[in-house]
């Protein structure tokens, strides 16, 4: 739901030189250190902008649907049938429109065709095969699309918070979308992975576009990266056809946000972050959150490596607010080396920066979603000109205590939890593994009745510091589910492939070294791997609730963690919804 505007604008007229409201809330001087310790922040003055923030007070819980309509992803992984039918037309032949000097549309006769939330979803699975990988040249083949794709101006209109980090990335750009939007701006959020809805890639005041909007966005814009192709010059041809999945994303995000009105973009780094696509945005803040290992077969085998491909997002004379870095704090010492090297202000959030004890209790559980509450709340202050270390209003509060994110620190009772409660959280580093095992553990022990913890864990990154994150809380699970996820390619709208293919066949390797490393490290809590993706909610809940011939009480319900892969937890999103439609039926 949109926030009410204000009468009055908080962003700065076009004409306004760059970071107008960051010289205005801080003096130069306050810089002066660029490495700033929490006292140089305490002692920051207001900014003469600040009075221009009038509260506004939230009339909903916020981000990735969940609002007063039904979380998309609840519905079908495709919008309801009645609505694949709503189409649109695109002019084949016509020249592109604002695509860029000396490039051209395709020939060819005028046809009217149609297209769809549907089709947007048949194209997207063309997009999605192949795994990650390193591309030196991914800035200079974004910075080339976003040129000839006219997107430049579209930038220029907006301001920008871009956020790094190994864990908590979505969370902090989740909460300073929130609070940016009950600041008064109109807030763009573009955020990775999805969980079960392509469309909470890209939001819009914490807000799905609607399935028809969508599409039409999409295939415009697909249209001019197609005019590309058939470009005079080669270079654009080159990187046209180089629009990976991500950084098509990463484009079109920028479009909508344009077509949309967007004041300020709120921008989460997909991976690393030197040469991640997002890192051609001119940032106005940025944000490091806590760093751990993560793709290393990316980003580099040690934390140093990690930590400097993080702090490439720091860029001369833009504050970047940073997370402690509690777990890791040799970390601490390369951030502050590359933000000396680029003379970038960084601020470490440290505990006695907002103390603790002032923080209202969240929605989305856990001690380290209190951090990235921090962080957001000192960045999103920054965009709107209000001193950082201000008490929180009433209206900041609202958004702490409200705010929800699919798929993070989530309960879900599965028929009012008699038989079984799902904790859902993507959690999928060993440093992030840790601290949503102590949030379940914690939430499930306040429910009624004695838990009877099961672990339901997805992996496909190192197994052995994956698995060694449990083993704190090993004794408090009974068995573990080995589960396996849909392959990407497998979302079509026409349904699943049972074909096999190289993915499928190495998720069955991934599955078989997990479950022997699992047996081998925790012999005390049986494992049952699953040979295939769960196809419906009823396939996981007999694995969980045990049959009273077993030696699990059947009595007790099932506390079901359920971790490790985003797409895990979207799988299960989607069959929970499932399952919840089709129970509502068969009352009805």
């Amino acid at each position: 739901m949109r926030v009410g505007r204000k009468s009055i604008c908080l962003s700065p007229p076009a004409c306004a030189a760059p970071r107008s409201l960051t010289t205005a809330v801080v003096p130069s001087r306050w810089w002066s250190a660029r490495i700033l310790s929490p006292s140089a922040l305490l002692s920051c003055p207001a900014a003469p902008s600040a009075a221009l923030y009038t509260p506004q007070r939230m009339s909903t819980t916020l981000h990735k649907g969940v609002v007063e309509e039904p979380y998309p992803g609840q519905a079908d992984a495709a919008p309801p049938a009645s609505r694949l039918g709503d189409t649109y037309e695109v002019k084949r032949g016509a020249a592109a429109d604002a695509v860029g000097d000396g490039a051209a549309a395709a020939a060819g006769p005028r046809v009217a065709e149609s297209r769809s939330f549907a089709d947007v979803q048949r194209v997207v699975v063309e997009m999605t095969s192949g795994r990650p990988r390193r591309c030196p040249d991914n800035i200079a083949i974004t910075i080339r699309l976003i040129d000839r794709l006219g997107l430049r101006p579209v930038m220029g209109r907006m301001r920008f918070v871009h956020i790094a980090g190994t864990k908590g990335k979505g969370t902090t750009a989740a909460y300073t979308a929130a609070l940016l939007q009950a600041y008064g701006f109109k807030v763009g959020l573009f955020t990775s992975p999805h969980l079960v809805d392509i469309r909470e890639r890209v939001l819009v005041d914490n807000t799905f576009l609607s399935p028809d909007t969508f599409a039409r966005y999409f295939f415009e814009f697909k249209k001019k990266l197609d005019a590309l192709e058939f470009s005079n010059s080669q270079l654009d041809r080159d990187v046209a056809s180089r629009a990976n999945f991500f950084r098509f994303f990463f484009l079109l995000s920028l479009y909508i946000f344009g077509q949309e009105g967007v004041e300020v973009a709120v921008m989460e780094v997909g991976l690393g972050g030197s040469i991640d696509a997002t890192n051609t945005v001119p940032s106005e803040v940025s944000i490091i959150t806590a760093l751990g290992y993560d793709h290393m077969d990316i980003l580099g085998d040690t934390l140093a490596e990690i930590a400097r491909e993080k702090a490439g997002i720091l860029k001369k004379d833009v504050p970047c607010f940073a997370a402690p870095q509690s777990d890791h704090p040799e970390t601490r010492a390369v951030l502050e080396a590359v933000a000396r090297a680029q003379d970038a202000p960084l601020v470490f959030l440290d505990r006695n920066v907002l103390p603790i004890h002032q923080w209202p209790p969240l929605a989305i559980g856990g001690a380290h979603a209190v951090e990235d509450s921090k962080l957001a709340v000192v960045a999103a202050r920054r965009i709107a000109g209000i001193p950082p270390v201000a008490p929180l209003d009433e209206v900041e509060r609202h958004v702490l205590q409200s705010l929800t994110f699919a798929g993070r620190s989530q309960i879900a009772p599965v028929d009012g939890g008699r038989d079984a409660t799902l904790y859902l959280d993507g959690a999928h580093t060993p440093e992030s593994l840790t601290r949503a095992t102590q949030w379940f553990l914690e939430a499930s022990a306040a429910a009624e009745g004695t838990p009877r913890r099961v672990l339901v864990l997805y992996t496909s990154r190192d197994p052995r510091m994956v698995l060694k994150a449990f083993m704190p809380s090993i004794a408090h699970f009974c068995k573990v589910v080995i589960a396996q996820v849909q392959n990407p390619k497998q979302h079509a709208a026409t349904g699943a492939d049972d074909g096999e293919d190289d993915d499928s066949r190495r998720a069955k390797q991934e599955l078989v070294a997990v479950t022997t490393l699992w047996r081998d490290m925790y012999r005390e809590v049986p494992a049952l791997p699953c040979a295939k993706p769960f196809r419906y909610l009823e396939d996981l809940l007999d694995l969980v609730v045990p049959a009273a011939s077993d030696s699990e009480n059947a009595a007790l319900p099932a506390q079901v963690f359920i971790c490790g892969s985003f797409y895990l937890v979207g799988d299960i999103l989607k069959l929970l919804g499932e399952y919840e439609r089709g129970m509502r039926r068969d009352l009805s």
